[in-house]
């Protein structure tokens, strides 16, 4: 009996040494679940910032640089506008200026054969 009696007792030791293990275990997952929680955290500030920067950037956007683009792009239309205007003047005077060009090489052939 007191043979049984150490064994169980050496079961309970062996018991009670596994259970400290195990909690010394559970002790450090505990502290690196903690480790990651800090993390995590941080990183969600980040995210927090990283979203109010784009919504920042994105209102400015909106409001400054779609109505540059908008006004340049206007600019260049009303330029090619003008150049448009330009060059039809500049053919009708081309078209005008050869006309007078025919008209005097014409002329000029005429008084050749008069003479």
């Amino acid at each position: 009996m007191e043979e049984l009696l150490k064994q169980i007792l050496e079961t309970q030791k062996q018991i009670q040494a596994t259970l400290q293990q195990q909690g010394e275990i559970l002790q450090q997952h505990s502290e690196t679940l903690q480790q990651h929680s800090v993390i995590l955290q941080q990183h969600s500030i980040q995210l927090d910032a990283l979203q109010k920067g784009q919504l920042r950037l994105e209102a400015r956007l909106e409001n400054e640089v779609i109505a540059k683009v908008r006004a340049l792009f206007d600019g260049f239309t009303l330029r090619g506008d003008q150049i448009e205007r330009l060059q039809k003047r500049l053919d009708e005077r081309l078209d005008s200026i050869e006309t007078d060009t025919r008209y005097l090489v014409a002329r000029v052939a005429m008084l050749k054969l008069a003479k």
